[in-house]
């Protein structure tokens, strides 16, 4: 197994690419602590899948915008296994208000997320990776971190773009203590949002990718699952662009 005797902390693990990203390391043999802000429900169904595949696994609800709860999260991971392997980000917001109409609150809360939760988490974790000398942290950004979106908030973007200057930042630093830092920007991804859209909404965003399909949450997780084990041993302050060829 790629992750044997490894602890993973991933957030956003009830549904999508967060979800996929939990069943791939568990069978992979990685120990999991799941985090998730509200669907404790979805959760609770990825920790039974989890567990079925034959690992420990830690559940923790609450808002990674919160530094408390970063805080929390970090000290019950070491105070349950002794250690942290792996890092991945991967909970996020978005917001569809064009500039003008979108309100400090909503600008705050989406960085607050997509940003300031990652800063929390990687502060965090880095002390416990420092000590072992080894850790993996995967970042989940965006190819709107490198390209605009029509229909996203400006939030959205600069958050991402942020995730993805600090991981650089991080694997600068970070990289003579054998602790890789890289991200993942997935493109267009059958999640939640696609599979609600009309079919011709639908057939519209495959349109526009050059593979001409949308990509699938378990594709992403494979990448995760590369980034986290010995395979990238060498890789750090990379992007892994995940998107069907859509920032050709």
């Amino acid at each position: 197994m790629l992750l044997h005797d490894r602890t993973a902390i991933i957030t956003g693990a009830s549904r999508g690419i967060g979800k996929s990203i939990a069943l791939t390391f568990a069978r992979e043999g990685a120990a999991l602590v799941l985090i998730c802000q509200k669907d404790v429900k979805g959760l609770n169904v990825v920790k039974k899948e989890a567990e079925l595949l034959g690992v420990k696994v830690l559940t923790l609800i609450g808002d990674v915008a919160s530094v408390d709860f970063c805080n929390d999260i970090v000290k019950k991971t070491v105070h349950s296994f002794g250690s942290i392997s792996i890092l991945v980000n991967c909970a996020g917001t978005i917001t569809r208000s064009p500039i003008e109409e979108m309100s400090n609150k909503e600008w705050h809360r989406v960085i607050d997320v997509n940003l300031h939760s990652v800063l929390y988490l990687c502060r965090n974790v880095l002390p416990v990776m420092r000590k072992q000398k080894y850790g993996k942290i995967i970042n989940l950004t965006s190819q709107m971190a490198h390209m605009p979106h029509p229909s996203a908030s400006p939030s959205y973007e600069v958050s991402k773009s942020g995730v993805t200057a600090l991981t650089r930042h991080l694997a600068f630093k970070y990289a003579k203590f054998n602790i890789c830092v890289n991200n993942i920007a997935p493109g267009s991804i059958d999640t939640d949002l696609p599979k609600s859209m009309s079919k011709e909404a639908r057939q519209k965003l495959k349109d526009a990718v050059p593979m001409k399909r949308l990509g699938e949450t378990a594709e992403v997780a494979d990448c995760a699952l590369f980034l986290a084990s010995q395979m990238s041993s060498y890789v750090t302050g990379s992007t892994l662009h995940v998107n069907g060829g859509s920032l050709i």
